[in-house]
């Protein structure tokens, strides 16, 4: 590969499609989030491909198979897209005018709440651009230990990300029932009684898991959930249909279907956690998300997305 490359890449634009399709495993998919044809992504990675002078994927069956070169060309693309957003921040800092893209990644649980805070964000800052990431906790661990995005949103919190995040919301987690459980009614429960009915919860790993084990250990009570989903809302719809009791967040239960899940007044609940703002330690930040962090941890955002427990 020639040491000029600099001067043979056609565009920006062929890196942005290379790793679309690198993220997301698929034409198919990259096309649909880049709002191009199929036909125009498979010519952007044949010409990158041909530039390159090596394969960047092989096809086995229907699934694309990326080679070394692509691992390396992805860390390498995204530095230098990382790179140009930079400059596009900090130009228009200059002129006290926030803009440019700011890439956001939190764990499922928090879809209750970041449309809320980004949506305020943006009302604030009109000319910036949002890349949002919503995932299960091991894929945003994995996105924040490749340092691809500006800001992650966690409620537990790794060991080595305490010195880059910031606590700037309460997360209350309480145990719910359906409305017509024999606990649903009972003004005074102990925690031993929860162990004699069945038990839904978040799977290992999730934030909301870790607080529960951690919760229940403290109490000196084994946790054994009989049925382990990956997702709130199958989970709500599973104690509604009788399946069992949980234990979710509160900004879970704010959108509960048709007010069927009653939380149990229990002593020692709820399960007082809290979300973090957490900053990418490999990446330069940049004054927007500087910006962002100000602004989420302002009382007037805050005030949108806080609840007053009932």
């Amino acid at each position: 590969m020639s040491q000029h490359l600099r001067n043979r890449l056609g565009s920006i634009r062929q890196l942005r499609v290379f790793l679309s399709v690198y993220e997301l495993g698929s034409v198919t998919l990259a096309s649909q989030a880049l709002n191009l044809t199929q036909p125009t992504v498979s010519i952007q990675l044949r010409q990158l491909t041909e530039l390159i002078g090596m394969p960047l994927y092989h096809v086995v069956g229907k699934k694309l198979i990326f080679t070394q070169a692509a691992d390396t060309l992805a860390k390498y693309a995204n530095e230098l897209l990382d790179t140009i957003d930079r400059l596009e921040i900090e130009l228009a800092d200059l002129s006290e005018i926030k803009a440019g893209t700011l890439k956001v990644a939190v764990v499922t649980s928090a879809k209750y709440f970041i449309p809320h805070l980004l949506g305020s964000f943006c009302r604030t800052y009109p000319r910036v651009d949002i890349l949002l990431k919503v995932d299960n906790r091991g894929n945003i661990l994995a996105r924040y230990h490749q340092g691809l995005d500006d800001i992650y949103l966690f409620s537990h919190l790794e060991p080595q990300m305490e010195p880059y995040s910031i606590q700037f919301l309460p997360n209350r987690l309480y145990p719910v029932a359906p409305k017509d459980h024999p606990l649903a009614h009972q003004s005074h429960i102990e925690p031993e009684d929860l162990l004699k009915y069945p038990w839904l919860s978040r799977e290992p790993g999730s934030g909301t898991r870790h607080a529960i084990d951690a919760h229940f250990k403290k109490l000196n009570l084994q946790f054994k959930p009989n049925l382990v989903i990956e997702s709130n809302e199958a989970i709500k719809h599973c104690v509604i249909a009788g399946m069992g009791l949980t234990i979710l967040s509160e900004y879970a239960l704010e959108d509960q279907p048709g007010g069927d899940l009653v939380k149990l007044s229990i002593a020692g609940f709820p399960i007082l956690t809290s979300w973090h703002i957490v900053q990418a330690p490999l990446k330069h930040q940049t004054p927007l998300s500087e910006a962002f962090i100000q602004h989420a941890t302002e009382g007037t955002a805050l005030g949108s997305i806080i609840s007053t427990p009932n």
